[in-house]
């Protein structure tokens, strides 16, 4: 039998910058379990294993002739795991991605997630955030890819 879920509970989200990674410009995200943590939201090194496997996955998968070279990584500190996604924009409003995670004890060991699977709710919230910032800024007579990178959700609980 399966139990149900919990109930909601927001989660701190803050935006990490703009990455130049693989070929492409990535807005990267992290996310934390802990709404009220203080610390940074990852530490250095899993920043560091996090930047590598977005630029590995943009080597092995961004180099697409469709592709606008431009996306977001999202990297969530979550109960069961480190997630992490990396998503990049090909075809006008066609978004791929990639999943990969880590064990919370070796956060930075990430490797493919092969199970199917596409966000949380907490990694859902980022991705609407940047499918309305996509349509806003590129989806339009004038694309304009600075508009699209300045555009970030803002650091907060949701």
């Amino acid at each position: 039998m399966t139990l149900p879920p919990e109930p909601y509970s927001p989660r701190r989200i803050d935006p990490l910058g703009t990455w130049r990674e693989g070929g492409h410009s990535i807005k990267a995200y992290g996310i934390h379990r802990d709404a009220d943590y203080a610390g940074p939201i990852l530490a250095e090194p899993v920043i560091a294993s996090v930047r590598a496997a977005v630029r590995d996955v943009l080597h092995e998968h961004g180099d697409d002739p469709r592709s606008h070279g431009l996306g977001y990584c999202i990297a969530h500190v979550g109960e069961e795991a480190v997630w992490l996604l990396v998503d990049w924009w090909i075809s006008g409003g066609i978004v791929c991605q990639r999943m990969l995670s880590a064990p919370l004890a070796q956060p930075d060991t990430l490797t493919p997630v092969t199970a199917p699977a596409l966000a949380c709710v907490w990694e859902l919230a980022v991705i609407a955030h940047e499918r309305d910032a996509w349509v806003r800024h590129m989806l339009t007579a004038r694309p304009d890819a600075d508009g699209y990178l300045h555009d970030v959700l803002p650091a907060g609980r949701y």
